[in-house]
């Protein structure tokens, strides 16, 4: 690894050669960071299923908590 450094140091201006090191230091933190990013959207999607069956299923079996029992009478 240190030879791959050395070699982008002296064939490229200084300016270049951190440039390409930050860039690949980005690339790496994404290639290791993807993983992760996509078990925690598959994780929050599966929650978020799962509370719309929840929901879908109180909506079917009118468990409304009488929210929806709501009379045609004036308020008093």
């Amino acid at each position: 690894m240190d030879v791959y450094l050395e070699q982008i140091f002296k064939e490229f201006p200084t300016g270049i050669g951190i440039a390409i090191l930050v860039f690949l230091g980005i690339l790496l933190v994404i290639w290791l960071l993807l993983p992760l990013w996509v078990l925690f959207i598959q994780w929050n999607t599966g929650k978020i299923r799962d509370e719309i069956r929840r929901l879908a299923n109180q909506i079917e079996q009118g468990d409304w908590d009488g929210k929806s029992k709501r009379s045609s009478g004036p308020r008093d």
